[in-house]
């Protein structure tokens, strides 16, 4: 005797695979066991490995990006120029993406939090001047 697997569903899902079915010529019963017996749950997931060529030409990366921050931070001035745009970048970013998210009152209190009072409704303040001066994305 076959065996019997009952199967629940949504009334959208059954009308979908009842359309898949006839759209294949075959009914309900038939397009359940072939589909059951041919799609893989479980697809191969990319490797999360890096290749050695990949891991050395990160390592070069990675060096060369060292040694310009190391030549950059021996010229003085620079460098305190660079880690401040630096940090603006990630800064004016982060407070944007805030923004598109419709998060616009946590800005404040967050900067109040990490900068102090006075500091953080300054930022706060140059923050919504940059935003001002932007083209509006979308």
């Amino acid at each position: 005797m076959p065996a019997r697997l009952p199967v629940s569903c949504r009334e959208v899902e059954w009308e979908r695979i009842r359309e898949i079915a006839s759209g294949r010529g075959q009914t309900i019963r038939e397009y359940m066991i072939e589909a059951a017996l041919t799609v893989d749950p479980a697809p191969k997931a990319p490797a999360l490995v890096l290749s050695e060529d990949e891991q050395r030409l990160l390592a070069e990366r990675v060096e060369r990006l060292a040694d310009g921050m190391v030549a950059e931070a021996g010229r003085g001035q620079g460098a305190i120029a660079w880690l401040r745009q630096s940090v603006e970048l990630v800064l004016g970013e982060t407070l944007g993406n805030m923004v598109r998210q419709g998060r616009e009152g946590e800005i404040l209190p967050l900067l109040i939090e990490v900068f102090g009072e006075e500091h953080g409704a300054e930022v706060e303040r140059r923050f919504r001047a940059w935003m001002a001066k932007r083209p509006p994305s979308g």
